[in-house]
């Protein structure tokens, strides 16, 4: 998708809709700003025989030049909505309306997220009842959804966030920082229950539940000078049970699949790899498939392979 239309994809999420359906939402920066619009939010069908999207968006935002450019993308678990964060213009909701012949897009404000500055990291919980926003800034907002009642608006969560992530229970966040600080909370709320063990030459960068229903962990790649591992978590005793070298380079993305039987990890040269968290083991490795640039969205397919 790089470089259509005179743009660049930034970030973008699947769409889970029902009966196996699936969209792809797709923010791009423009390079060549019409006098209306410098991003666009696009949402397309995917084909699943083809692997590959429709020729032609099913729907199309403009954003405001005020608003700057889209940072990331959350999508709502029921398919319905999704909410984007830009660098001016702090967050939008987006409602989807009609099927994949007339789909139409409306926005909406979010009040207690309208003046709140970059967004790095936003999560819906696993049962749509909580969005989490987490800034630049270090500061992290919860909120019950739709409601948009403030659970938690803690300013100094961490200096600035690097990832952020619901388990599976949607009981617990778990969130880190750009000083290699992780943090887990209580969604329903919003107490820090605590703040995981490090040492001293360690930085947590990335983090993930396990989303598979059986004995739950929490996954985050750690930095150690210059060694990457992946290092396990019991969210029962929050203690670090192990952890393996998968990916041998620093990770800039991680992802876990719906069924929970994979993790995927993103490195900040364009390699991904793909581990079956069964036996913690590489079951796919694609190198260079964003040759020299660090990979910024990492998503598996809610329904397919």
């Amino acid at each position: 998708m790089e470089g259509e239309a005179g743009g660049s994809v930034s970030c973008g999420s699947w769409i889970r809709r029902p009966e196996n359906v699936n969209w792809v939402v797709l923010a791009r920066v423009m390079t060549r700003p019409t006098s209306s619009s410098s991003s666009v939010i696009e949402i397309f069908s995917f084909d699943p025989n083809t692997t590959s999207l429709s020729s032609s968006p099913l729907a199309r935002h403009e954003l405001e030049e005020s608003d700057g450019d889209p940072i990331t993308i959350a999508v709502h678990p029921s398919g319905d909505c999704f909410v984007c964060s830009t660098t001016n213009g702090g967050c939008k909701l987006f409602e989807l309306y009609g099927q994949e012949t007339h789909l139409q897009l409306s926005t909406k404000e979010l009040p207690p997220l309208l003046d709140a500055g970059p967004q790095k990291c936003l999560a819906f919980s696993v049962d749509g009842s909580r969005f989490a926003a987490g800034g630049v800034d270090g500061r992290l907002r919860i909120l019950e959804w739709p409601t948009l009642r403030i659970i938690v608006d803690e300013v100094r969560a961490h200096k600035s966030f690097r990832d952020m992530d619901f388990s599976l229970d949607s009981e617990f966040l778990a969130s880190t920082s750009t000083d290699g600080s992780a943090r887990i909370w209580k969604t329903e709320d919003g107490v820090p229950l605590m703040t995981l063990a490090r040492n001293s030459d360690e930085k947590i960068e990335l983090c993930r539940f396990s989303k598979d229903g059986t004995k739950p962990f929490l996954f985050c790649t750690v930095q150690r000078g210059d060694k990457a591992v992946t290092a396990v978590y019991d969210i029962s005793t929050w203690n670090k049970i192990g952890h393996k070298r998968l990916l041998g380079k620093p990770a800039s993305v991680m992802s876990v699949s719906l069924d929970g039987k994979y993790l995927a990890l993103g490195s900040k040269d364009g390699d991904i790899c793909v581990v079956e968290v069964k036996k913690m083991e590489i079951s796919h490795w694609n190198k260079r498939l964003h040759l020299g640039t660090s990979i910024a969205s990492l998503e598996f397919c809610p329904s397919q392979r």
